[in-house]
């Protein structure tokens, strides 16, 4: 991992500045106003049985994934302990995970799995979750995040490539599990890749909103796709 040294060698500190990670140090590529910058958040559990699939870490997540890993590395030497402690802060921190937990105990994963909650699934059942991106590592358009929409991933050379380098082999690592693909950005991508014939099979809750707070059609997409996914769910089987 060419990135490991560097982070290694980071100072450790409260909380990181863009300019402290936004660096050409971690840029792994580039396309006109679009980059592409490296976040420790490589760590697979491939023994999960669910996966939610979001569009692309934001600054929030890179920051946050940073400043656990350097401070975890640098304690443990433990590269591979520490980006799981990375994952565990860092995948879908604030309002984002409580309204992704509501709308998950609606379609009663919770009882599917015979827990009390989904959320759960981000403390004591971490060990059936991973979470993941379509673009598994930051990406910033102007300097900004990425919201996954304009440009189009799927149209847009630097993002499709780098979907097919990243993510394919990520998601290749399941076969007949949960994915959750947050908002509509997502699952096309998922569609198409489907298509491509690129991803095994897997049950992919196809209409399930993107949980952000921003996003204004949220519950009125889930209300109406709400029974759609809930016979998916109740149709999988979850082992």
């Amino acid at each position: 991992m060419p990135f490991r040294n560097k982070i290694k060698n980071e100072t450790v500190k409260q909380k990181y500045t863009k300019s402290d990670l936004i660096k050409p140090d971690y840029l792994i590529s580039e396309e006109k106003n679009l980059k592409i910058y490296y976040a420790p958040v490589d760590y697979l559990n491939t023994n999960a049985s669910i996966i939610i699939v979001g569009i692309t870490p934001g600054w929030t997540q890179m920051e946050i994934s940073y400043r656990t890993v350097i401070k975890s590395f640098i304690d443990s030497n433990d590269w591979t302990e520490s980006l799981l402690s990375g994952k565990k802060a860092a995948s879908f921190a604030g309002s984002m995970r409580t309204n992704l937990i509501n709308m998950l105990d609606e379609l009663h994963l919770n009882k599917k799995l015979g827990i009390n909650s989904t959320e759960e699934l981000f403390n004591n059942k971490n060990s059936i979750l991973h979470t993941t991106s379509i673009l598994k590592y930051p990406v910033f358009i102007d300097n900004k995040n990425y919201n996954g929409k304009k440009p189009s991933p799927i149209k847009t050379k630097l993002l499709w490539d780098a979907i097919k380098q990243n993510f394919v082999p990520e998601i290749n690592s399941f076969e007949n599990k949960l994915i959750i693909p947050l908002g509509n950005s997502v699952s096309d991508v998922l569609k198409k890749l489907q298509e491509e014939k690129l991803i095994k099979k897997n049950i992919v809750l196809n209409y399930f909103p993107h949980p952000s707070g921003a996003n204004g059609h949220r519950k009125k997409q889930f209300l109406e796709y709400k029974s759609i996914m809930k016979k998916q769910i109740d149709n999988w089987n979850y082992k």
